[in-house]
């Protein structure tokens, strides 16, 4: 492919790709911090839910920042698995979609490469809906939930 350059004032046209199958719609960005209450305090969110998720072994909470929604995550005990990014300084985690029927959506994942690194469980801070956890040696690491009926 050559490299292009936008014209004035405009930008680089969008390739399409669809991951996870149609329907599939962004639902928040995953973000590791040490403490849900400092990181919320420093986007000016005073009071925040946190929800705690014994089986991710995580806190969580949900701001709303200009549309995008930012999940805030921090370990909840000493073998919680975002420790790892912690110590790295590693502070984005995931991007998590919205999907209507997650088996196909994970079936659609792996057709493109992804490997399903955990099953679909039902998370605490999504109504007891599936969750599934799915990477790419290539992308990162990607969260599905399965959209609200």
């Amino acid at each position: 492919m050559p490299e292009v350059v936008p014209p004035k004032g405009g930008e680089v046209r969008h390739a399409q790709s669809s991951l996870f199958g149609e329907g599939a719609t962004i639902h928040h960005v995953g973000m590791v911090v040490r403490s849900i209450q400092t990181a919320a305090a420093a986007m000016g969110v005073p009071e925040i839910e946190i929800v705690h998720d014994p089986v991710q072994k995580v806190r969580v909470a949900f701001v709303d920042v200009q549309g995008q929604c930012i999940e805030f995550i921090e370990p909840a005990a000493p073998d919680s698995p975002v420790n790892n990014s912690l110590s790295k300084g590693i502070k984005l985690a995931h991007f998590c979609y919205s999907v209507p029927d997650i088996e196909k959506a994970i079936a659609h994942a792996k057709a493109k490469g992804l490997a399903m690194i955990a099953k679909p469980v039902p998370a605490v801070a999504f109504g007891d809906r599936k969750i599934a956890w799915l990477y790419s040696a290539h992308l990162g690491l990607f969260e599905l939930v399965e959209a609200l009926r």
